[in-house]
């Protein structure tokens, strides 16, 4: 199996940090999913420093550049004792969010995620995903595929997706002939992509931040739930122009922290 050596990074920080939806526990690590393809990964060592293991989700070696493809989405070819330096965050909210990382999720993976996760819970957005899963082979159904699953009237029921149902069919049938123009205009505005996301039913400023942030790359992106405009209200927290979406999920954790011990 492939081995990358880790610092600042942990595999349940990221787990539980509320950016991804696509991870499943396996025997030997977790089950990761991306546009079209698997992973197992797991770790040794802790967040400070360890190391990662790759494996194919068959338990099989991965090739360079599968390899390479798990490094960038795990971040980790991305400098954060630098970034982190540069935001020089409380001691507090940085031990907190020790070993949490941005992912380079797939952007289609993400829209779905968080279309499903509007006014829910981690158990009932986990659960519609891990169905999703199963019904796209171990990925998420591509635009197509959910189309054609979500007019299976059974399985849709079963789902339980309520309001958020015609969203996610609305987001399937536009993504059918598009795809946001981040993906080949690496010089399209935060603001422009936000925009263009907010055209689909149903998504909103959040939404179309968390898909932008975690799905398209734009690390200045901040998604504001109840816990960040509580730190920025509580808190006077100020985003970085940069690095806002890194701190965004330091801060989430932390605001998050300091609710379970009340």
């Amino acid at each position: 199996m492939a081995a990358i050596a880790t610092t600042l990074f942990s595999l349940d920080a990221i787990a539980a940090s509320g950016q991804v939806f696509t991870w499943r526990r396996a025997k030997d690590g977790l089950l990761v999913a991306s546009g079209e393809r698997r992973c197992l990964l797991s770790q040794e060592g802790d967040a400070e420093k360890g190391v990662v293991f790759v494996r194919r989700a068959d338990g099989s070696d991965v090739n360079a550049d599968e390899l390479a493809y798990w490094r960038h989405y795990l971040a980790l070819d991305v400098d954060y004792e630098k970034i982190l330096g540069e935001l020089a965050m409380p001691a507090e909210v940085m031990e907190v969010g020790v070993g949490i990382r941005v992912l380079a999720q797939d952007w289609w993976d993400t829209a779905v995620s968080f279309v499903v996760s509007q006014n829910s819970n981690i158990v009932r957005i986990q659960r519609t995903m891990d169905a999703l899963l199963d019904a796209g082979g171990g990925c998420v159904p591509g635009p197509d595929q959910l189309t054609e699953v979500l007019a299976d009237e059974a399985f849709a029921a079963g789902l339980k997706l309520g309001y958020r149902r015609p969203y996610l069919e609305a987001l399937a049938a536009r993504a059918q002939a598009w795809h946001p123009a981040r993906i080949d205009q690496r010089d399209v505005s935060l603001e422009e992509s936000i925009a263009e996301l907010e055209e689909s039913p149903g998504i909103g400023p959040k939404v179309a931040s968390c898909i932008c942030l975690f799905g398209l790359g734009y690390l200045d992106a901040v998604p504001r739930d109840t816990w960040i405009k509580r730190a920025e209200r509580e808190h006077h927290v100020a985003w970085d122009a940069r690095w806002g979406g890194i701190q965004q999920q330091f801060v989430f954790a932390w605001m998050r922290e300091k609710g379970r011990g009340k």
